[in-house]
């Protein structure tokens, strides 16, 4: 089909409406087959954007198919066989997710843009970022061809499927995922080399479902049956589903819940359905759709028997997609070793970025494009980049729409024995937590109860503390939300060099209270601490990591020095306000993602040396 949306006309909402409601016809039984849809039977109902869009596709579908120079279904029909006999039999889905146990199959997701992120990586070729993939451990290629929102077509599709086979590593399965609704699309998709596609069960009725699933399995096709609610896995069920793909990420409001998974493995348990991914002879494979970026997401779902993990906008924006696949663990093996605690240094490398200083929602927004994990606010007076509680909540708000979530982040955190290994279970919680961004509420010496308004009326993530509060403020029972612990490093501004005891000074200092440590600048002489845009003596901070005590460094960092800060001291996370600012409160946006994106790819070249 044609990819190019400038050449696509826009719809009225009756149009719309109609497309949606021809869905239904041919159902001996309306009311069954559409009981699972959204709003089905409401005449004031307000279509959502997933409704919008498969509208929209259904129209265009018409007027395509309607087209004397299209391709007739018999015509795709026909150069099914002919695609297969030049380039390789079909593969089928379910066995290639099986044959990975123990390890967990990845579906790595091509995806230029979406309806709610906007642009994510609209520059990237599809061929070469689908070898990056599979060379890296991909088995599946998930490609969107919708054109509109996604920025995709079925000639991303095909050229996935040409240019991931023939290689050393064996060939990955080619999903298309797009809003089929018809067998035209799953025609066209096995003829443009598609090993799968994507039936969404909240757009279609149960007769069209179990149709599609029965025209692609005549094929050889094993189709992936995407569902989200109860009502949902019912009908993949009674439709005979054998691929069950959760979307943690409800399409008609867009709000993620990682619990999805865990909730619809529940139903198929109490319903007898067999998706051990370590039993060859199970009937059924569960997999994870949306929301995961880390191999904690991996191993939470490896627990209850998922097969599949389908990641996308992470890997479309990694520095090094191959990286972040190994940084998944796909292996159990491989997660186990990775998940020791404290008893040696910190040698990890740089996995939290934050950007401070934000003033409003727009600076806010690119930060979280460019890919930082935390955002910082300042409530502090003599700040040039204090914000007021009504910019806080605007950007707390623009930061909770990005992360596709309407509360308060939680940090899961597990008591530990010792101050140390606290801090570093912190970490690791911390790292989970922040695959979406979180704010932080930076107060300096002011009292708990401003803190705790601030927190509770603005939806603060996170509390930082910069003042002379001490260790044991940075408590969540004190602040009401977790809390980073600012120790400023003390400076000669003449030399630059701290005293020869402040890593010591700090290791002893520690207690278990703080979420995280941040290291950052204070001049001699001046007792206000922090803010200062100078560099403290990052072999303060080497030394710590040596000791095993994950930090983040601050002070003075701009996108012109962060790749040496991270390559030279590998800190755990990097702190910067000033020095990707235009004007103070004012963010400069390419500075953003310059720093952000700088200290990603220095992390991935520091890594390769360890």
């Amino acid at each position: 089909m044609a990819e190019k949306s400038s050449s696509y006309p826009d719809y009225t909402e009756d149009q719309l409406k109609a497309a949606l409601s021809s869905l239904i016809e041919g159902s001996s039984d309306p009311d069954f087959d559409g009981r699972h849809l959204y709003g089905f039977n409401d005449d004031n109902h307000k279509l959502s954007k997933l409704q919008s869009i498969t509208a929209t596709r259904i129209l265009d579908y018409e007027a395509y198919m309607a087209d004397s120079s299209s391709p007739s279904e018999a015509a795709l029909e026909a150069k099914v066989p002919e695609f297969w006999k030049e380039h390789g039999p079909i593969l089928n889905l379910q066995e290639v997710i099986k044959r990975e146990s123990p390890r967990m199959a990845l579906a790595a997701e091509f995806k230029r843009a979406s309806p709610s992120k906007g642009e994510i990586a609209a520059h990237l070729d599809a061929g070469d970022q689908a070898q990056k993939y599979a060379s890296g451990g991909a088995n599946i290629i998930s490609v969107l061809t919708e054109p509109r929102w996604f920025k995709g077509g079925l000639s991303d599709m095909t050229t996935v499927r040409l240019q991931t086979a023939g290689k050393s590593y064996p060939r990955p399965a080619v999903l298309r995922k797009e809003f089929i609704t018809n067998k035209y699309q799953i025609t066209e998709a096995l003829a443009g080399g598609a090993d799968s596609v994507l039936l969404i069960v909240a757009i279609l009725p149960q007769h069209l479902l179990k149709s599609m699933i029965d025209y692609a399995r005549s094929f050889g096709m094993e189709p992936l049956v995407e569902v989200h609610s109860d009502c949902e896995v019912e009908v993949a069920l009674q439709a005979g589903a054998k691929v069950i793909g959760v979307n943690n990420r409800n399409l008609h409001t867009f709000q993620l819940d990682l619990h999805t998974t865990e909730h619809v493995t529940e139903i198929l348990s109490k319903n007898g359905c067999n998706f051990d991914h370590s039993d060859a002879s199970s009937g059924y494979t569960v997999c994870s759709l949306s929301g995961m970026s880390t191999a904690f997401d991996v191993d939470r779902y490896r627990q209850i028997n998922v097969g599949m993990c389908l990641i996308g906008e992470s890997l479309m924006r990694a520095a090094d997609p191959s990286v972040a696949i190994a940084n998944l663990c796909l292996d159990p093996k491989d997660f186990q070793s990775a998940s020791e605690l404290a008893g040696g240094a910190y040698t990890k490398g740089t996995k939290i970025v934050k950007v401070c200083g934000v003033t409003n929602a727009d600076d806010a927004l690119v930060a979280c494009q460019a890919g930082a994990n935390l955002i910082g606010v300042i409530f502090v007076p003599k700040s040039k980049r204090c914000v007021t509680k009504e910019q806080a909540k605007s950007i707390v708000e623009r930061v909770r729409t990005f992360g596709e979530r309407t509360s308060v982040m939680n940090v899961s955190l597990t008591k530990q024995e010792s101050a140390l290994n606290q801090l570093v279970a912190n970490a690791r919680s911390l790292e989970d937590a922040s695959r979406r961004p979180m704010v932080v509420g930076v107060f300096q010496n002011q009292p708990s109860e401003f803190i705790l308004e601030m927190v509770q009326d603005c939806g603060l993530d996170l509390v930082q503390l910069h003042g002379s509060e001490g260790m044991k403020a940075a408590s969540k029972d004190l602040c009401g939300v977790p809390a980073i612990r600012v120790v400023d490093i003390e400076t000669d501004p003449e030399t630059g060099n701290a005293t020869s005891d402040a890593a010591q000074k700090l290791l002893d200092s520690i207690s278990a209270e703080p979420l995280a440590i941040l290291l950052d600048t204070s001049i001699k002489g001046n007792k206000d601490g922090g803010g200062t845009g100078v560099t403290f003596d990052w072999a303060i901070a080497e030394k710590v990591q040596s000791a095993g005590l994950p930090v983040i460094i601050a002070g003075g960092l701009n996108p012109d020095n962060v790749a040496v800060a991270v390559t030279s001291t590998r800190p755990w996370g990097v702190d910067v306000s000033s020095g990707v600012e235009a004007s103070p409160g004012k963010k400069d946006h390419e500075k953003v993602r310059a720093f952000v994106g700088g200290a990603r790819k220095a992390a991935i070249e520091a890594g390769k040396g360890m």
